[in-house]
């Protein structure tokens, strides 16, 4: 996963993730990851429409998201 996440960062990749936030709801975002350190993520995420901190620790799964927009359009 960290290397989806730096390529995220180098080419502005959008991705998405499912993430658990603090009360244990998990929720599903569209970020582009901004910077790393060893313990968050941070970006920009296009549900909340401003830079947020995400927990590695919380970050259930990631992918890019035009594997959603491929597998989504009609046949």
């Amino acid at each position: 996963m960290n290397a989806l996440l730096l390529r995220s960062q180098r080419e502005n990749l959008p991705l998405v993730i499912m993430y658990q936030a603090q009360d244990g709801t998990i929720t599903r975002r569209n970020i582009v990851v901004k910077s790393l350190s060893s313990s968050a993520v941070y970006a920009y995420c296009f549900y909340r429409k401003q830079n947020r901190r995400f927990l590695l620790s919380n970050i259930l799964a990631a992918y890019p998201a035009s594997i959603l927009r491929r597998n989504s359009q009609p046949a």
